[in-house]
C-alpha cells in the first residue's frame, strides 16, 4: 500500500499542481532521509556500546529545535573596502605619500676615503 506522501504527490501531479508536487516530493525525500540518518545513528551507537539515554542527545535535539532559524539573514554592519588586494589601506597610503625627510643635512659630504683593511700575507702563497 502506498504511503500518504506518495498518494499526495500523485494527487498533485494529476491535479496539475506541478510546483506543489515537487515541493511535496522534496519534503518526502527530506523526511525519509532524516529518518534513515537517525536509524543509522542509533545503529552506530549500539555498535559502539552507547546507550542514547546516557548521552545528551535529547538535550541537544531540544536546543536545536529552540534555536530560531534566521535563514539567509543579510549582514548590514559589515563594511567593504573598494580597494584591490594589492593596494595598501588608505591610512598606510597617506603615510607613504608624506614626504620622508632626508637623513643627511644639506651639503654633507659622504666620506669616500675609507681605507681598506689589509689582509695578512699567507706564507703558503707562492
Amino acid at each position: 500500500m502506498p504511503s500518504n506522501a506518495a498518494l499526495d504527490i500523485v494527487d498533485k501531479i494529476f491535479g496539475d499542481e506541478k510546483a506543489k508536487a515537487i515541493e511535496a516530493t522534496n519534503d518526502a525525500i527530506s523526511s525519509t532521509t532524516y529518518d534513515m540518518i537517525q536509524a543509522k545513528k542509533l545503529e552506530f551507537a549500539k555498535q559502539m556500546g552507547f546507550d542514547l539515554g546516557d548521552t545528551a542527545q535529547d538535550a541537544a535535539d531540544e536546543v536545536e529545535k529552540s534555536i530560531e532559524d534566521v535563514g539567509d539573514a543579510e549582514v548590514t554592519d559589515a563594511t567593504t573596502d573598494a580597494r584591490q588586494p594589492h593596494e595598501p589601506p588608505a591610512e598606510v597610503e597617506d603615510q607613504m605619500n608624506d614626504e620622508v625627510p632626508d637623513p643627511l643635512p644639506p651639503n654633507t659630504a659622504v666620506v669616500d676615503s675609507i681605507e681598506p683593511i689589509e689582509e695578512p700575507n699567507d706564507e703558503t702563497d707562492s
